[in-house]
């Protein structure tokens, strides 16, 4: 229907909706234009609330880390004295052994000189029933005796012992302990001097000493004094 102006009546409602429309966009548009900060702001707020969680989260899995390493900590003095323990009857025993050797090479150089001294007290009687001279005999016997056949005599009784045989060496932590132990109840340290270093000029029935110390140019003292040993 078109009334008296002219203008249809639906156009009219139209018109009014539209411009109802128009308000409401322009009374919602300053509202709309804060949309995209609002939605930054949300993200950030997201972001902050998942970060203080991590923290939390992290923080409670610390304090629990942490108060399990005390009490585990708390057993550290204990199995210390243990250990320490072991270590002390290891080191013990094995100054023990390490004492137990010398003295098998001490008994062993007693018998070695008793050997040299039959070979050489034989061999000068061997020389003289053929008119021979017997100066020279003493050191060339004694090149057969002292440390090397001591060290021989002894291997004969045990052979192939070393301080370790037997232990597991093959994990690392077991060797660095043996290692330690060993190097510390026995530091290297020149052997034992032998009870031959020096030829006897005659067998005596006395109890035998041991030899004086060899030379520094490693022949035995008197070696290059005279051609007689017992000179």
């Amino acid at each position: 229907m078109v009334n008296g102006n002219g203008i249809d009546e639906t156009f009219s409602d139209r018109l009014r909706q539209a411009e109802s429309a128009e308000r409401e966009m322009q009374r919602l548009e300053p509202l709309a234009a804060e949309a995209p900060q609002l939605r930054l702001q949300k993200v950030k707020a997201q972001k902050e609330e998942e970060r203080q969680r991590a923290k939390e989260d992290s923080l409670s899995k610390a304090r629990n880390a942490a108060q399990s390493a005390a009490d585990k900590q708390n057993r550290v003095p204990e199995l210390l004295g243990h250990a320490a323990r072991s270590v002390i009857d290891l080191y013990t025993l094995i100054k023990d052994i390490d004492s137990s050797r010398r003295q098998a090479m001490e008994a062993l150089g007693v018998a070695d000189r008793v050997d040299y001294d039959v070979e050489l007290e034989e061999g000068e009687e061997h020389e003289r029933s053929l008119d021979r001279d017997t100066r020279g005999l003493a050191y060339a016997l004694a090149a057969r005796h002292g440390d090397t056949r001591i060290k021989q005599m002894l291997e004969e009784l045990d052979p192939n012992f070393t301080m370790l045989r037997g232990c597991n060496l093959d994990e690392p932590l077991y060797r660095d302990v043996a290692n330690f132990v060993v190097r510390h109840a026995v530091p290297n340290e020149a052997p034992p001097q032998a009870l031959i270093n020096t030829p006897a000029a005659a067998v005596v029935s006395e109890p035998v000493p041991p030899f004086p110390d060899h030379s520094p140019n490693g022949l035995p003292n008197g070696a290059g004094d005279a051609d007689d040993p017992s000179a």
